[in-house]
């Protein structure tokens, strides 16, 4: 009973919600469609070029078989850290290659295959979440922050904090499945890999659309000054500007906007790096459910997800924060 009202309450407040969009969407039809015409031109003019091949090519090697191969290289150091079977090595190497979504995606992918159990899903996803280098120093390091140091730095930590978070969720050693890679031949691998990888594409940059359009609906509605106010509040007793409050909320919802809104609001990058790792470490919302379509499958579910996002943001700022004073 108590669960069924539970859901009930999160359907009427989704519904709400999505009303609420709805309503500003035809209030302001102008200034909502070139928001998500923002977020569709991000999408095809960078995200979708850099995100598309790294999706196709690891979904072909990991069709034929090349995450038993790396898994094997990594099966000792992953086993006695993370009580994880060996491919999750694969997984967070092409996922620190890649960035959001693919370690998800790739945890699919195996789970798809047989050679994982739902608790090898939710154990692995703690540590091969991450984002990648080319968003973290070329984005953000040097085109917001104007420094490519500080990018490499942050990346650094970024990487190293989504190890430690493993450690937290490492829990019992489970017995891995063997993988059952159904034999194909090279022609269906490649037509089945190149359709998987435009419907994961498409998918990612679907959100990418939605949650442009929801940051400004919430912007326009004070929702994030509001949510911004007790933290600009605290941020200014430690002489702190208050626009870093507000990029901090814009990152809980979509991280590159956010990320931006941090890196303009003048404060010293030994303030403002360990709250941009933290902030890529946890990803967003937008990040959360382009991640939870391919874990969802895993049967992995949302609350576990964002409760290891969240320590994996509030490990990554210690570690950014406490190394500041010798690599900044």
């Amino acid at each position: 009973m108590v669960r069924t009202l539970k859901t009930h309450s999160k359907q009427i407040l989704f519904s709400s919600l999505i009303c609420i969009l709805i309503c500003c969407l035809v209030i302001q039809p102008q200034r909502y469609i070139a928001s998500v015409y923002q977020g569709m031109v991000l999408f095809a003019t960078n995200v979708a070029p850099a995100l598309f091949p790294f999706f196709f090519f690891t979904k072909l090697l990991t069709s034929l078989g090349g995450a038993d191969y790396l898994g094997k290289a990594l099966r000792k150091p992953v086993s006695a850290l993370y009580r994880a079977p060996g491919s999750s090595g694969y997984v967070y190497v092409m996922s620190v290659l890649s960035g959001y979504p693919v370690g998800s995606r790739l945890i699919a992918d195996l789970y798809d295959n047989g050679c994982l159990t739902t608790a090898d899903a939710r154990k692995i996803s703690t540590f091969t979440s991450t984002s990648g280098p080319l968003f973290i120093v070329g984005t953000v390091g040097t085109l917001m922050l104007h420094n490519p140091k500080c990018g490499y730095y942050i990346m650094l930590c970024h990487f190293v904090g989504a190890l430690v978070n493993g450690l937290f969720y490492r829990g019992k050693r489970s017995e891995s499945l063997p993988a059952q890679i159904r034999a194909e031949t090279t022609d269906n691998i490649l037509s089945s890999s190149i359709t998987n990888s435009i419907w994961s594409v498409l998918i990612v940059g679907g959100y990418i659309a939605v949650f442009s359009m929801v940051v400004d609906v919430l912007d326009d509605l004070g929702v994030i000054d509001a949510l911004a106010e007790p933290l600009a509040f605290a941020l200014e007793a430690c002489n702190q500007p208050p626009e870093l409050a507000r990029g901090i909320v814009m990152c809980l919802i979509e991280i590159t906007r956010g990320c931006q809104t941090i890196a303009a609001c003048g404060a010293p990058l030994r303030y403002a790096a360990p709250f941009v790792a933290a902030m890529l470490s946890f990803g967003g919302l937008s990040i959360l459910f382009q991640s939870m379509t391919f874990l969802s499958h895993c049967k992995v579910k949302v609350s576990f997800f964002l409760i290891s996002k969240l320590t994996q943001a509030a490990v990554t700022f210690w570690i950014t924060y406490a190394l500041c004073p010798i690599f900044l």
